[in-house]
C-alpha cells in the first residue's frame, strides 16, 4: 500500500467520524454517507477498479470519471442548499411580518383609525 492511499483512507475515516459524532441526520443520510465512504475506500485501495468502470461508461481514466461525478454531486448539493436558504428566507419574512403586526401599536386617536 502506498503512503497516499493510507493518508486518504485515514482522511475518509476521519470525515466519517466527524459526521457521525457531530451532525444529526436521518437514517437515509447516514446510509448514503456510509456507502460513499465505502466506495471511497474501495477506489483508494483498488485504483484500477475506477479505471475499469470508467472504460465501461466511455471515459478514459477513473480520475476523470470521479471528477465528472463530483461536479454533478456538487451542483446537486448547491441546488439543495440554495432551496433551503430560500425556504429559510421565506420563513424569516413571514415571522417578521407576524411579529410586526402583533407588536404594532393601536392608533391613539380614533379619528386616525378611520380616515374618510
Amino acid at each position: 500500500m502506498r503512503p497516499v492511499q493510507l493518508i486518504l483512507i485515514v482522511l475518509l475515516l476521519l470525515v466519517n467520524y466527524v459526521y457521525f459524532s457531530r451532525l444529526r441526520s436521518g437514517l437515509f443520510d447516514r446510509l448514503i454517507i456510509l456507502c460513499l465512504a465505502a466506495l471511497g475506500i474501495v477506489m483508494t485501495v483498488v485504483p484500477d477498479f475506477t479505471t475499469k468502470i470508467a472504460n465501461l461508461v466511455g471515459v478514459g481514466r477513473g480520475v476523470d470519471l470521479f471528477f465528472y461525478l463530483a461536479i454533478l454531486g456538487l451542483a446537486f448539493m448547491w441546488l439543495l442548499l440554495y432551496s433551503k436558504i430560500r425556504d429559510l428566507q421565506t420563513s424569516i419574512t413571514s415571522l417578521t411580518r407576524a411579529l410586526a403586526i402583533k407588536k404594532a401599536d393601536a392608533p391613539d386617536d380614533p379619528e386616525d383609525a378611520n380616515p374618510e
